[in-house]
């Protein structure tokens, strides 16, 4: 068994990269090859990388660091300092780990119960954490939205009337609902009536369509219920870190293109770059592929590449956007994980063992 919990499919690593590797090739290829091209690559060639670059490209692995630090403090208060901080920022690397090597709509929480009750969690606890954590970063993304539309005019966030940009604006609108239900279901589950949310999801799970995740809908809903009573009671005291924990990681893992950007050139409107960001990663959410690879370039380069002044560098900034926010956990997840599950199952077989 112990054997077996330390392989890692190559196929988790490979589907993923050959998606954005491929995506970003092709761009490559279409944007700076041939002829026609020729001016492109001329505009990329005449690119310098000056002290400005290395300068503003620390910043963007700072802007990593940040984002990391964020999800680290998080799990460290979460367990209300059971966890250690080395603990807390392995836990961080192997969810986002499982984040990367599942759909962006299904997400790595159900991997990040297996991490937190590996060490030494309650299998509860560790559920309660994980809605707990869901709530905040759904709530990060309802309340920003709207503050955004403070500082940035919706026809600048979504600049062309054509029958793409209706696609973008519908999906966008779904996806943003959809958060919004889900908040307000977490809302009320875990901290007024995780039953009648039980009860909800029961029933919704019964009609046909959806009858084959019954299962599944009454474990959540089961799982809820012991949520809430985890959490129940808990004081602003130990809200208010996990809530500025949030804000840092999100934050940071927006600005990482912002930073990307003044590597190469001058940035005037670093909030309209901010909350298109934010409009694409909830876009990303609706993705099926593993870390919504090959989407993630798609959206990327028609969303943000009106705001690039020089075009033979999108597919670049992409490249390195991508190995900075994705591609490195991948790489951490496949040197990390076998360590962890050695450690992890054969601490778990030996006191199987002791019982």
């Amino acid at each position: 068994m112990t054997g077996q919990s330390t392989k890692i499919s190559k196929w988790k690593i490979l589907i993923p990269t050959l998606l954005g590797v491929g995506v970003i090739v092709y761009m490559f290829s279409k944007d700076l090859l041939g002829q026609e091209n020729a001016q492109q690559l001329a505009e990329l060639r005449n690119v310098k990388i000056t002290w400005d670059t290395v300068f503003w490209f620390f910043i963007a692995l700072l802007l990593m660091v940040g984002r990391d630090l964020g999800f680290t403090i998080r799990y460290r208060y979460l367990t209300e300092k059971v966890l250690s901080w080395k603990q807390s920022l392995k836990i961080t690397l192997l969810a986002e780990f499982g984040t990367a090597v599942t759909p962006s709509s299904v997400g790595g929480s159900s991997m990040a119960v297996l991490f937190l009750s590996k060490e030494n969690i309650s299998v509860g606890r560790s559920t309660a954490m994980v809605f707990v954590t869901m709530l905040l970063d759904e709530m990060f993304f309802v309340v920003t939205f709207p503050l955004l539309l403070l500082f940035v005019p919706v026809d600048e966030l979504f600049p062309e009337i054509s029958t793409l940009q209706m696609g973008v604006i519908s999906l966008f609108i779904a996806a943003y609902i959809i958060k919004m239900i889900i908040c307000i279901c977490l809302i009320i589950g875990l901290f007024f009536k995780p039953q009648a949310i039980r009860w909800l999801l029961i029933k919704i799970f019964r009609l046909p369509i959806l009858r084959r995740w019954h299962a599944g809908a009454v474990k959540a809903g089961d799982d809820l219920i012991i949520s809430a009573r985890e959490i129940r009671g808990k004081k602003f005291s130990y809200w208010w870190p996990l809530i500025l924990a949030t804000i840092l990681s999100w934050a940071s893992r927006f600005l990482v293109v912002n930073a990307l950007f003044m590597a190469f050139f001058s940035v005037s409107d670093h909030m309209l770059i901010f909350a298109r960001q934010f409009v694409m990663w909830v876009l990303m959410i609706l993705s099926f592929t593993p870390g919504a690879s090959g989407l993630s370039e798609i959206i990327f380069k028609h969303y943000l590449s009106a705001l690039i002044p020089i075009s033979g560098l999108i597919p670049v900034i992409i490249v390195l956007w991508r190995l900075l926010s994705y591609y490195n956990y991948l790489f951490i997840g496949a040197f990390l994980v076998p360590r962890w599950a050695s450690k992890a199952f054969t601490k778990t077989s030996k006191s199987e063992e002791v019982i």
